[in-house]
């Protein structure tokens, strides 16, 4: 952030006068008479922005006309009015007339000198709008927009925002909600930019649609003519429904018909493919694949699934056209018939075909488990794809490509990935795939808890799909509201969602219903969650963990109405959830929510020994007795207990935050009286589930502390007499698709009267031999790059040598599969190996995840951290050797770099989680 100058701006305007009068001494002139003050004409007439600006001068409408030829340097700014209006403390004045420059860091500067309020607000997300910050621009102009419904200068920005993200029929909606406002100009203005967005949006449906009904017509028509211009303004929409024309052509003449088709698709993407394959089918025998093609046809008009007797005609017939059709058709999701359809795919040689087979190959690796293989196989499909003109399939890939980032909890390549379909598919005007990729972006922003923009994309697809679901996005857009802790909105969007002949009543409705409870039930709460627990529970399968689920619904619902009733529903669900198998990931958000939402009600009634004793048994520990911090944050209701040293209690319990915590600064989150409970303790146990676990900032670094989990399935720590093993992972080959750069090797010091270390190094530090060599060691270090989200997203993997068959990360749910016999205490030298997983109900990450099997202690950073971090780790590895407690030892260390370089902040965010038995 550029600041001002120190140098006063009066100072500057008054020394010009100062100057003049000088000259005038030497030779005398007559002194002219004080122009008028044209200061904010000038300033609007030269205004190089879009966004509106709240100052009432700088927001007076100009008409805007497109600039051609080369950029016309800015004028000087004039200092004299400048200096005018810092005289009288105009910080407005001054951002407003820097920003009409398109001096963004300036103006923000002077911003920054004001109060908060809804202008201000609204003036900043300009500036994060003009440095392409959406993300920002959105969460400041919903706050303005909240407190101020009628600011139309946030407004309008919001629709700049919206045009530049792309979500251009919501973008129209806000410029006319601004036209009907009827400012001079600015409404003219309003009106001809919602036309313009509207119509591009609407012409590229318009074309899609056209494209798609004119190639389905040569299904149901044998004299509908050739959609030629579709062919070469939309090859992708035309060529997947060309494959259906062919396999329901029920004569060779038919067939033969369709050959100038074919022969522009190849044209335009090229090859011959297309044309080989109608003169392939025209050659078929048709007195057997006639009555194959109508039935094909027929199911294809009724919108029908491929009866099993059909598929098993085509089979036997050696029609693999007709067969893959209908096999692709009736899968509705599974992979059945994988293998036999990869292996007709092979002999068929089409590209369009082959990236499907590697696709759904993707799909099927992911579901056994071995999802390097299926991210090398997408990645290395996406790249050929690139450098062919099947622009379609490469969005397709990209589509898979982002569901395998998102569901792997890497929300920066999901992000990535997800950007480029999009965009890809505006630009090929893919009006179905944008409606698909408007959901994805929506999950993916909500996963980096970026509300704002989840919202906006939620907008943008309900302003699209009028003809589509009804209740589905009032839905999501209730839940999120009730995340950002805006209940009256939630409700709107509950009412919105009832009112839907298509609303199913799902649990996430329910789920919003129950939360919303705590601002105060409405008058069909009640009513509605019953409908959502009836509906879940109806059926003769229902899963056990949607039943437990739905306990805890209404266990959450009566807390606020009817405390003991709630309570004894949650502790049920509690009991219940444990019995279900660990991966049962409804029965264990379940069994979190429950443990979460007791504590925080025991905060709310000030009884602060029970939030201890509920956190102890949520973790698996004993319950402390002193020095111990047990946090808690649910629903943004915030529960915190100190433990003094002498176990004196202080509690502390905040219902009203509005600020989601992942965005808040945690340092400020735990109040003095709490911190000073603690002064004393030689060091403090923190008790934090989800969202806290793994926040270095909770306690200051000058305290020795440590997060505390308990063992749930490895081995209780090896008695001090079991000989050690130390471990070193060194020297790793990253895979070439990650491209990271290579890190120096590290070569452990010896150490007088140790063992000489087991270390693994280069080819050799793969996964498979790491988890081997970790079972027995008592003491494991790791030098590797890890790779995680910047954003406070998933949780960090390790990069490690790839095996034979591509795997390479060493990750949290590996990890927690492993037992680790000798309870070592592991240093993960890597970036950002300490990241928790955001948008989870309990703690995962890889400290995390070495506690769960075994490991005594571990320390690893949150950030990214130099390459000098190694001797960091290393000099808290013989503090410990030399009999330091480990939480004294990281300490200490911290404070010794922090002393010697004032740079080494970044060992502020090294964590240590140790295990309490």
């Amino acid at each position: 952030m550029v600041k001002p100058a120190k140098t006063s701006l009066w100072a500057l305007a008054m020394a010009i006068p100062l100057l003049a009068a000088g000259v005038a001494a030497v030779k005398p002139r007559a002194q002219p008479q004080p122009l008028p003050d044209t200061f904010w004409t000038d300033r609007r007439a030269a205004a190089r922005i879009e966004a509106r600006l709240t100052h009432p001068e700088a927001d007076r409408y100009r008409s805007r006309a497109p600039a051609g030829g080369c950029p016309v340097p800015a004028e000087p700014m004039p200092l004299g009015p400048l200096a005018r209006m810092e005289a009288r403390e105009d910080w407005g004045g001054i951002a407003a007339a820097y920003a009409l420059e398109g001096e963004w860091n300036q103006a923000a500067s002077f911003l920054e000198r004001l109060p908060a309020s809804p202008e201000r607000d609204s003036d900043l997300a300009a500036v994060a709008l003009a440095r392409g910050d959406h993300e920002h621009a959105l969460r400041l102009l919903d706050a303005a927009l909240t407190a101020k419904p009628g600011l139309t200068q946030a407004l309008w920005n919001r629709a700049l925002v919206f045009r530049e993200m792309g979500l251009t029929l919501r973008a129209s909606e806000l410029f006319e909600e601004v036209a009907k406002r009827n400012e001079q100009g600015w409404g003219r203005e309003a009106h001809a930019q919602a036309l313009s967005l509207r119509e591009a949006t609407l012409e590229r449906q318009r074309q899609w649609k056209a494209a798609r009904d004119a190639t389905l017509a040569l299904v149901e028509d044998p004299k509908a003519p050739l959609p030629m211009d579709a062919a070469r303004q939309l090859p992708g929409a035309v060529r997947g429904i060309f494959y259906d024309a062919v396999r329901a052509a029920a004569s060779k003449e038919r067939a033969l018909a369709l050959l100038p088709l074919a022969k522009e698709l190849d044209r335009v993407q090229g090859g011959s493919v297309l044309t080989d394959y109608v003169q392939r089918v025209a050659k078929r025998d048709f007195s057997r694949r006639a009555d194959l093609a109508r039935q094909y046809a027929e199911t294809l008009r009724a919108g029908h699934a491929v009866p099993e007797a059909l598929l098993n005609r085509a089979r036997a017939s050696g029609d693999d056209d007709i067969y893959l059709g209908a096999l692709l058709r009736g899968r509705n999701g599974s992979l059945t018939g994988l293998q036999d359809m990869v292996a007709r795919v092979s002999r068929m040689g089409d590209p369009w075909f082959t990236y499907i087979a590697e696709r759904d190959q993707a799909r099927q690796e992911v579901a056994e488990g071995a999802w390097w293989k299926a991210e090398q196989r997408l990645f290395n499909a996406l790249q050929r794809c690139r450098e062919t003109t099947l622009s379609v399939r490469c969005l397709d890939l990209e589509r898979r490509l982002t569901i395998f980032y998102t569901d792997q909890q890497r929300l920066t390549e999901a992000e990535a990935h997800a950007r480029v379909l999009w965009a890809g598919a505006r630009q090929l005007r893919e009006w179905e795939t944008e409606f698909n990729v408007l959901e994805i972006l929506s999950h993916v922003s909500r996963s980096r808890n970026d509300l704002g923009s989840a919202r906006a994309y939620l907008e943008e697809w309900a302003a699209r799909g009028a003809t589509r679901s009804c209740s589905w996005p009032h839905v999501q857009l209730a839940h999120l509201y009730s995340l950002d802790l805006r209940p009256d909105a939630a409700r709107r969007e509950l009412e919105a969602a009832d009112a839907c002949a298509d609303n199913p009543m799902e649990l996430v409705f329910g789920a919003t219903v129950a939360e919303l409870s705590r601002f105060g039930a409405g008058p069909r709460d009640a009513e509605w969650l019953k409908t959502v627990t009836t509906k879940a529970l109806e059926g003769p399968s229902v899963p056990e963990s949607d039943r437990i689920y739905t306990r805890y619904l209404e266990g959450r619902f009566l807390l606020d109405q009817d405390r003991a009733r709630g309570e004894a529903l949650l502790k049920q669900a509690i009991k219940d959830a444990e019995a279900l198998p660990r991966g049962d990931v409804l029965g264990r958000e379940t069994w979190a929510l429950s443990y979460s939402s007791l504590a925080a009600d025991a905060g709310r009634a000030g009884e602060f020994p029970k939030v201890v004793a509920l956190m102890a048994a949520q973790l698996g520990t004993p319950v402390p007795s002193r020095c111990a911090l047990a946090a808690s944050v649910h629903a943004e209701r915030t529960t915190l207990v100190a433990l003094g040293p002498k176990g004196e209690v202080k509690g502390y319990y905040d219902g009203s935050r509005r600020e989601s915590v992942a965005r808040a600064d945690s340092s400020r989150l735990v109040p003095e009286p709490l911190r000073q409970t603690l002064t004393g303790c030689e060091h403090v146990d923190v008790f934090a589930w989800t969202p806290l676990f793994g926040r270095t900032d909770l306690l200051p670094p000058e305290l020795a502390w440590s997060f505390r989990l308990g063992r749930t399935q490895g081995p209780r720590p090896a008695p001090a007499s079991t000989a050690s093993r130390r471990l070193v992972v060194a020297g790793v080959e990253a895979p070439s698709l990650l491209q990271l750069p290579r890190l120096p090797s590290w070569t452990p010091e010896p150490e007088p009267g140790a063992a000489p270390p087991d270390v693994l190094s280069g080819a050799d530090a793969t996964p498979s031999r790491v988890l081997e060599r970790m079972v027995d060691a008592t003491e494991i270090e790791i030098h590797a790059h890890g790779i995680t989200d910047p954003s406070i997203s998933g949780a960090s993997l390790v990069v490690l040598s790839p095996e034979v068959n591509g795997r390479y990360a060493l990750t949290a749910d590996v990890v927690r599969e492993q037992k680790l016999t000798g309870a070592p205490t592991v240093f993960l030298a890597a970036c950002s190996a300490g990241r928790t997983a955001a948008q989870t109900t309990e703690p995962f990450s890889l400290p995390a995840a070495f506690i769960d099997s075994g490991a005594r202690a571990v320390l690893a950073s949150t950030v990214d951290i130099p390459e000098t971090a190694g001797r960091f780790f290393d000099g808290v590895r013989r503090s410990i050797h030399a009999g330091k407690p480990a939480a004294v030892a990281l300490r200490d260390e911290r404070q010794a770099w922090l002393a010697r370089d004032a740079r080494a902040v970044w060992t502020r965010s090294v964590l240590l989680v140790e295990r309490a038995d």
